[in-house]
């Protein structure tokens, strides 16, 4: 045989083999792997049971198990049960809302008419954003015939850094499978990859926190209050911040007559306020570092950089332009930063650096809203809607309340009766 045959032969065996090896670890992922569509939207696999810790007890809906979709859910088929009309909630864990005893889409089907026939479908996973809304809108929910798709975008992180635009390139592994290269080719072992080593925001967001850590800080919460405090201290200083001085964090989660070490007490009666491992995190990174922050809505002109509102309203735009293509209505809603809530507003005097991302958030808010204005792109911004009620969003984890949901509910059920109704948006009451 030639040295040119050997060369051809050689090459040619090697791209088989190549392919049949990935074909093969496609097939074996596919054993470990969630069926679609749960693996286009969620890089955590579906839990049929959920055990809470001993915080989490008195409330049993945060035991709720996930469908075979991985959504907080009643099951869902791909084809639009007959005579439904259809509308895909999409968002984070707003949409989601693990903390109340309903997910937001169950909330407003609640409040519609059985004779309306409208299915509220889950499509909220905690801790995506925009540019995982998209793909989940394109590679899922255009697949389910929705009559209409609802997008939330929480002022709070759901911004786009400035350079994450939209684009049609993929990245190489993405807890999005179609934004992904790996994804296109080969989607369970990009799912896989993506589980295994933590890829996912969601994934990189928690901090490396002891096991049963949610039991370890409830024992805290309950200790008596000088022994609490050294409980906490030590807990930030041994997991979130260690080379930080004990001084310092005490001075820090001290102040407001210890509301932070308080807040969580259980609760006889009304909602109960957690601390999670993650909002030492987010208070210390603002409390005990020197740089420069917005101080009033005002000043937060200079810190919110438009390039972050660009990035966002891209793939917004992007969004409804496969809905377009579709026929399928979308419906924008625009979710505000606790500061809407008076009570919220007073509980975190104590700590105005935390406190003034509320600022930037607000303006970058108010500046996605006049884009989607000027781009005629439909959208209910739930401002007015909260504005000035106290006790619409929890203290600590930054979530609507019961309260604060059951309002947006019922404004999102006149969207819905206006869409389906083929009506010019409905004003906010």
């Amino acid at each position: 045989m030639s040295r040119r045959k050997r060369w051809v032969f050689g090459t040619l065996f090697g791209v088989i083999l190549i392919a049949a090896s990935l074909v093969g670890i496609e097939i074996l992922s596919s054993f470990y792997v969630p069926a679609w569509p749960a693996r286009a939207m969620n890089p955590r696999e579906p839990a049929s049971v959920r055990h809470l810790a001993t915080p989490f007890k008195n409330q049993p809906w945060l035991a709720d198990p996930d469908n075979s979709w991985g959504m907080r859910d009643s099951e869902r088929t791909i084809e639009k049960p007959p005579g439904a009309w259809r509308a895909i909630f999409v968002g984070d864990s707003f949409v989601d809302s693990r903390f109340t005893p309903l997910s937001l889409p169950a909330a407003v089907q609640q409040r519609t008419e059985p004779s309306h026939k409208i299915e509220a479908v889950n499509f909220g996973v905690a801790a995506t954003d925009p540019r995982s809304y998209y793909y989940r809108i394109r590679d899922v929910a255009v697949e389910l015939q929705p009559d209409a798709v609802l997008l939330f975008i929480y002022a709070g992180n759901d911004f786009m850094a400035p350079n994450s635009g939209y684009s049609i390139l993929p990245n190489w592994v993405d807890e999005s499978p179609g934004g992904a290269l790996l994804g296109l080719i080969m989607p369970r072992t990009n799912w896989l990859v993506v589980n295994r080593l933590d890829l996912a925001a969601f994934f990189q967001s928690r901090i490396k926190a002891p096991p049963r850590d949610d039991e370890m800080l409830y024992a805290a919460i309950i200790s008596p209050p000088e022994e609490r405090q050294k409980r906490i201290i030590s807990y930030v200083k041994t997991y979130v911040y260690p080379d930080l001085p004990e001084e310092k964090i005490a001075e820090i989660l001290s102040r407001g007559d210890n509301r932070f070490f308080n807040i969580a007490l259980p609760q006889k009666e009304g909602e109960q306020e957690y601390l999670l491992d993650w909002m030492f995190g987010t208070l210390m990174s603002w409390e005990a570092r020197d740089f420069d922050v917005a101080r009033s809505r005002e000043d937060a002109k200079r810190k919110a950089d438009n390039k972050s509102v660009e990035a966002t309203f891209s793939w917004i735009e992007a969004t409804d332009r496969v809905l377009r293509k579709r026929g399928v209505p979308l419906s924008v809603f625009l979710v505000p930063m606790g500061s809407v809530d008076p009570e919220y507003v007073e509980f975190w005097k104590p700590w105005p650096r935390a406190y003034s991302w509320n600022y930037v958030c607000d303006e970058w808010h108010a500046q996605l809203a006049a884009a989607l204005d000027k781009a005629g792109i439909r959208h209910v911004d739930l401002r007015p809607t909260l504005d000035g009620i106290p006790g619409t969003y929890r203290k600590m984890d930054g979530h609507w309340t019961q309260k604060g949901e059951a309002l947006v509910a019922d404004r999102i059920k006149a969207e819905l009766e206006a869409l389906r109704g083929g009506r010019p948006i409905a004003k906010a009451p």
